[in-house]
C-alpha cells in the first residue's frame, strides 16, 4: 500500500473523482486562458499591421493584457477567478470593437463561443454566468450600434445561436456533473468498504498476532504463506524466515503422515481435524489440536490451519483416565473384598486349626505355615488395594513411631540388602501418632524399596524422626499444629526433574515391567487419609529424601480393657451369613473352650437375643449382614442384652462413617482375615487384639 501511494504521488494522479474534476477544470482553464491570450495577441498584431483605428488597437491591447492576467491567475491555482477574468475581457473586447466601429458585424456570431469556453470548465453555474454575461454584452452591442435591418437579423440570429449553444452546453455539463456525482458516490462507497475491510483486517491481524494459537495460511502445496507471531513465542520459529516452506521442514512432527493425510483430506473435503505431536526439539513434545479449513480465493486454493496447544489437557485426560482406572480398581476391590476376606478368614483359621492338630509333625507344620504366609500376603494385597478406594475400615491406635521403627529395622535391613547401610536418627520423647501399625509398615517398606532401587550399587539409607510444629499450612498438610516428621533419605542416583510431577500418580512407574506404580501412590494415599503430607527433595547424582508429616496425637492412648470387659465369657453368639466363616469361627471358639450359638441370618440372631432364657455373654457379628444390617443387630443387642460384649468383624465397610455409628454400641472391631489369637484377644479385650472403636479410632 505504501508503494502505491508513492507511485501515485510521483505521477500526480488524482485520488478521487472530486480531485479529478478539479484537475480537469484547472487544465481546461489553462488551455482556455492561454488560447484567448494567444488569439488576442495575434489579433492585436494583425490590427497594428493593417492600420486599424487607434481606438481598436487600444481595446485589443487592453483585452489581451487582461487575458494574460487571467492566464497568470489560473497558473496560480486561482481557477475560478482566472476564468471569470478571461470571459470578462473577451466580452469587453467585443463590446469595445462594436463601440469603435459603430456596427455589429460578425460579433454576435462570435459571442456564443464564450458559452463554449465556459462549458469547458465543466460547471453549470459558470455556464449560467457566462450566458448572462453574453446576453448583456449583446444587448450593450445593440445599444451602441444603429438598428439597421441587417442588425436586427444579426441580433435575432445571435440570440438563437446563444440559446441553442447554452441549452446544449448546459445538458452536456449537467450530464458530466451527474456522472461525476455517481462516480464520486461509488468511490465513497468503495472507500468506506475498503476502510471497513482494513479495519476488519486489522482486527483479525491483532487477533492472529496476539493469540497463543498457531495460525498459518498454506497454499495447495502446503507451503506457508503466513505464520502468526505465536510460532516465535511458543516454538522459537521465526515466521519471516520460514515463509514458502512446508511446516515439516521447520517443525519436527512425530506423526507427520497423519498431518499430511489431514491436509489432503482438507483439500478434498474442505475440512479436517488432527492432533499433531511435536518432537522434543520443539516445546518438549507438545501436542496441538489442529483444525484445517480450505478457502477459495480468486487466484488459488488456500488452507487455513489453526492449532491449539492441548498438552496440559492431554495430561489432565491421562490423569483422569488413570484416576478412573484406579477408581474402577477400587470399586472392583471393594466389591470382592468382603468375599475375598471371608475366604482368607476360612483359609487362615482352618490352617491354624490344622496346625494345632498337626503339632509334632514337622512336614505338615511347614506346609501349613506356607499356607498361613500366603494368606497373610493376600491379606496385605487386599489392604493395599482398599487403601486406594478408601473403603477399608482402619482402626487407629496410639503408636510410638520410634519403637515401631526400631522393631521394623531388622526387616527393613533384610529387604534393602547388605550393600546398603541402614541408619536411624530419632529424637527422644516424640509424641505418639494416631495410626494403624500395618499402615506404618506399608509406608516405610514402600519408601525403603524405592530407595533400594535407586542404589543398585549400594549406598546409605537413613531414617529420621523429629517433632515439627507448623505455624501455618505447609505443603499438603491441611492445618497448623504439631506433627511428627519421618524422613527417608538415600544416597542414590536421584529423580529426574521431568518425573517429579508424576511421582505419586497411581500406576506411574519408571521401572518398566518390574514396577507396578502402586508403591508411592499407596504412600500418598495412606498419609493423606491420616491428615498428613508427603513431599520429596532430590538432586541428580546426590540422593533423594522423602519427608512425611504425620499429625501428633492429641489424646492419651486407648485404654486397655476395663474390669467389666475382662469378666469371664462362657457363651458366645456368632452371626455371619457366610456359612464357611460362621462354621470356622465357631469351631475356633469351641476349640478354645467356649459355648457357641450359631446364627446365619438377622432373623435367627434377633430371635436368639429376644429369648431371655438363653444366657449370652458376648456376640460376634459381621457388619455386612444381609444388606448391611449388622448395625441394626448391634442396636437390638444393646436393647436386649446391654451387658453383653460385642465384637464386629468385616472384610471391608462400604461406608467408612460406620466407625462413628459403632461408637454408641461400645463395639470392638475385628478386621478380616483374622487368626485365632486376634479373635480371642478381640473377644476378651486384650491389648493384642482389635481395638475399641471410639472417638479417636476411625479409618
Amino acid at each position: 500500500m505504501g508503494t502505491w501511494n508513492t507511485v501515485q504521488s510521483r505521477a500526480n494522479v488524482p485520488s478521487s473523482i472530486t480531485e479529478l474534476a478539479a484537475s480537469q477544470r484547472a487544465s481546461n482553464a489553462r488551455r482556455i486562458t492561454a488560447t484567448l491570450t494567444l488569439l488576442g495577441a495575434v489579433g492585436t498584431l494583425v490590427s497594428l499591421a493593417f492600420g486599424a483605428p487607434m481606438k481598436v488597437d487600444v481595446v485589443l491591447i487592453l483585452a489581451t493584457a487582461g487575458k494574460g492576467v487571467a492566464y497568470w491567475l489560473v497558473l496560480r491555482r486561482r481557477t475560478h477567478l482566472g476564468v471569470a477574468c478571461a470571459l470578462f475581457f473577451l466580452l469587453v473586447e467585443h463590446v469595445g470593437v462594436v463601440a469603435v466601429h459603430g456596427q455589429l458585424g460578425p460579433v454576435p456570431y462570435i459571442a456564443p463561443i464564450v458559452l463554449l469556453l465556459a462549458a469547458a470548465t465543466l460547471q453549470a453555474r459558470w455556464l449560467v454566468h457566462a450566458f448572462a454575461l453574453t446576453i448583456a454584452a449583446q444587448v450593450t452591442e445593440l445599444l451602441l450600434s444603429p438598428m439597421a435591418r441587417q442588425d436586427q437579423i444579426d441580433v435575432v440570429t445571435a440570440c438563437l445561436i446563444t440559446v441553442a449553444v447554452f441549452v446544449v452546453s448546459l445538458l452536456h455539463v449537467r450530464g458530466i456533473e451527474r456522472a461525476f456525482s455517481l462516480a464520486e458516490a461509488r468511490d465513497r462507497a468503495r472507500a468506506d468498504a475498503d476502510a471497513v475491510a482494513r479495519q476488519s483486517e486489522q482486527r483479525y491481524r491483532l487477533i492472529a498476532d496476539n493469540t497463543d494459537d498457531l495460525i498459518g495460511l498454506l497454499d495447495s502445496e502446503g507451503r506457508a504463506l503466513y505464520l502468526s507471531p505465536s510460532h516465535q513465542r511458543l516454538l522459537g520459529v521465526d515466521p519471516a524466515q520460514n515463509l514458502g516452506r512446508q511446516p515439516h521442514e521447520f517443525l519436527s512432527i512425530d506423526n507427520l503422515e497423519r498431518a499430511r493425510a489431514a491436509f489432503r483430506q482438507t483439500l478434498k473435503a474442505g475440512e479436517a481435524r488432527v492432533e499433531i505431536q511435536l518432537s522434543e526439539q520443539h516445546g518438549k513434545g507438545r501436542v496441538f489440536d489442529s483444525v484445517m479449513k480450505r478457502i477459495a480465493s480468486d487466484a488459488e486454493v488456500l488452507v487455513v490451519v489453526a492449532s491449539r496447544d492441548v498438552t496440559e489437557r492431554r495430561l489432565l485426560q491421562e490423569r483422569l483416565l488413570a484416576s478412573e482406572r484406579l477408581e474402577s480398581l477400587g470399586r472392583l476391590a471393594g466389591s470382592v473384598a468382603h468375599d475375598f476376606n471371608n475366604l482368607l478368614t476360612v483359609i487362615g483359621c482352618g490352617a491354624e486349626l490344622a496346625r494345632s492338630a498337626a503339632e509334632g509333625v514337622p512336614a505338615a507344620t511347614r506346609e501349613i505355615d506356607t499356607v498361613l504366609s500366603a494368606a497373610e500376603s493376600a491379606s496385605k494385597l487386599t489392604r493395599q488395594l482398599l487403601s486406594f478406594s478408601k473403603k477399608q475400615l482402619l482402626v487407629r491406635s496410639e503408636l510410638d513411631l520410634s519403637t515401631a521403627l526400631e522393631e521394623q529395622r531388622e526387616i527393613l535391613q533384610r529387604m534393602v540388602g547388605k550393600d546398603i547401610t541402614l541408619e536411624c536418627d530419632f529424637e527422644k520423647e516424640l509424641p505418639a501418632v494416631n495410626m494403624p501399625r500395618p499402615q506404618l509398615e506399608q509406608l516405610t517398606m514402600n519408601l525403603a524399596v524405592n530407595a533400594r532401587d535407586a542404589m543398585p550399587q549400594g549406598g546409605r539409607l537413613k531414617l529420621g524422626l523429629r517433632k515439627r510444629t507448623l505455624e501455618q499450612a505447609e505443603g499438603d498438610a491441611p492445618l497448623p499444629g504439631d506433627y511428627v516428621e519421618l524422613s527417608v533419605s538415600d544416597s542414590g542416583c536421584g529423580i529426574p526433574e521431568e518425573v517429579l510431577p508424576k511421582l505419586f500418580e497411581p500406576l506411574f512407574t519408571t521401572k518398566g515391567d518390574a514396577g507396578t506404580g502402586l508403591g508411592l501412590a499407596t504412600c500418598k494415599s495412606i498419609v493423606t487419609q491420616l491428615g498428613g503430607s508427603i513431599s520429596v527433595s532430590t538432586s541428580t547424582g546426590v540422593g533423594t529424601t522423602f519427608t512425611v508429616l504425620l499429625p501428633a496425637s492429641k489424646g492419651s492412648p486407648a485404654s486397655t480393657a476395663t474390669d467389666e470387659q475382662r469378666t469371664s465369657v462362657h457363651r458366645v453368639l456368632v452371626v455371619d451369613d457366610e456359612h464357611s466363616v460362621l462354621e470356622t469361627t465357631a469351631r475356633m471358639l469351641r476349640s478354645a473352650g467356649y459355648d457357641v450359638i450359631e446364627a446365619a441370618t438377622f432373623a435367627d440372631a434377633k430371635r436368639i437375643l429376644n429369648n431371655q432364657s438363653i444366657s449370652l455373654d458376648a456376640m460376634i457379628t459381621d457388619v455386612v449382614l444381609s444388606g448391611d444390617r449388622g448395625t441394626d443387630l448391634l442396636q437390638y443387642c444393646r436393647e436386649q442384652r446391654p451387658q453383653a460384649r460385642v465384637v464386629v468383624m468385616s472384610g471391608y465397610t462400604p461406608d467408612p462413617g460406620a466407625a462413628q455409628r459403632l461408637v454408641s454400641f461400645r463395639a470392638r472391631f475385628l478386621p478380616k482375615p483374622f487368626g485365632r489369637e486376634q479373635l480371642l484377644a478381640a473377644l476378651l479385650g486384650g491389648a493384642n487384639g482389635a481395638k475399641q472403636v471410639d472417638g479417636r479410632a476411625h479409618p
